[in-house]
């Protein structure tokens, strides 16, 4: 985007750290639950990202702590990068197209940076496992945040497992 105040470019704004806030599930009408995954921004927005079950009950897991007797398939890439020296060194969430958000996967190996593409719900599940940090365009939050006020229609994905 042209500035026309400098006559330069303007700057994309740096991506939004955001933590997240938990994992839920919408019930849809009959026995229909629709899992979802709250971000919260630094300024207490609120961001409802739409997961699968299976990325709802291990990104659910990640955040309780919960250790797999087996390994998922998130442990399993995170096992796979610690053993060739790679690590998730963050996710950001930098687009929404039709409903559908877009991210990628940042990895770290020898000091240089690799980013792929990537599902949110994976690179939300990777990060927390990783302990690497979450982050979100502002763009996105602007197009998605929701009203606190639907939050009461959400109950604890712990609630349907």
């Amino acid at each position: 985007m042209v500035s026309f105040i400098d006559g330069g470019m303007d700057e994309p704004s740096p991506p939004l750290k955001v933590k997240v806030k938990g994992v839920y599930a919408l019930q849809t009408g009959g026995d229909l639950v629709a899992p979802v995954v709250l971000l919260e921004d630094e300024v207490s927005r609120i961001v409802p990202v739409f997961v699968g079950l299976a990325e709802a009950i291990s990104i659910h897991q990640a955040l309780a702590g919960v250790v797999s007797p087996r390994p998922t398939t998130h442990d399993l890439f995170v096992s796979t990068l610690e053993s060739v020296g790679a690590r998730v060194s963050g996710v950001l969430i930098d687009d929404l197209d039709g409903g559908v958000y877009y991210a990628r996967l940042s990895v770290s190996i020898d000091s240089v940076e690799r980013e792929v593409d990537a599902r949110p719900s994976d690179g939300m599940a990777l990060a927390l496992r990783s302990g690497a940090p979450i982050t979100i365009q502002e763009k996105v939050v602007l197009e998605s945040a929701m009203d606190r006020k639907n939050l009461d229609d959400l109950k604890g994905i712990e609630n349907y497992l």
